[in-house]
C-alpha cells in the first residue's frame, strides 16, 4: 500500500512538472509572437502585448494620402497588426486555459507568469542511484 501511494505521489509530481514546464515553454512562445501587415501604403509591425514594433511608409505615400488618410491608414493597419497578435497568442495559450476561462482574460494587463504558477511544492524523491 505504502509502494502505491508512493507511486501515486510520484506521478502526481511528474504529471504537475510537465505541466509547469509547458506553461513556461508557451509564456517564451508568447514573448516572441509578432504579425506585420500592410496596405501598399503603411507597414506596421506588432509583438506581444500591443507593442508596436516598427511602422514604415511606401517612398510616395505623401503624395498618395492626405495626412488624415495617412493617420488612418497608420491606425487600421496598427488595429489589425495588433489582432493578428492577440489571435495568435490566444491559440497559443487555448490548450492551457482552464476549462470555463477565456483566454483574453488573461490578458487584462502586463501577463505575469508568476502570479499563475505556484512555486514546486515539493521535488520527486531521488531514486536509488540517482543525482538530485
Amino acid at each position: 500500500m505504502h509502494d502505491d501511494l508512493q507511486a501515486a505521489i510520484e506521478d502526481l509530481v511528474a504529471e504537475f512538472g510537465r505541466q509547469v514546464r509547458q506553461v513556461r515553454e508557451t509564456h517564451a512562445q508568447l514573448r516572441e509572437v509578432t504579425a506585420t501587415v500592410s496596405d501598399g501604403n503603411v507597414t506596421v509591425t506588432a509583438g506581444p502585448q500591443g507593442r508596436i514594433d516598427e511602422i514604415t511608409f511606401h517612398p510616395r505615400v505623401y503624395s498618395r494620402l492626405s495626412p488624415s488618410e495617412l493617420a488612418r491608414a497608420v491606425l487600421d493597419q496598427v488595429t489589425k497588426a495588433n489582432a493578428q497578435v492577440a489571435e495568435e497568442s490566444r491559440v497559443l495559450m487555448a490548450p492551457l486555459v482552464p476549462e470555463g476561462m477565456a483566454a483574453e482574460e488573461l490578458y487584462g494587463g502586463e501577463f505575469e507568469l508568476d502570479r499563475l504558477l505556484p512555486d514546486m511544492p515539493f521535488q520527486t524523491p531521488a531514486k536509488r542511484g540517482e543525482a538530485r
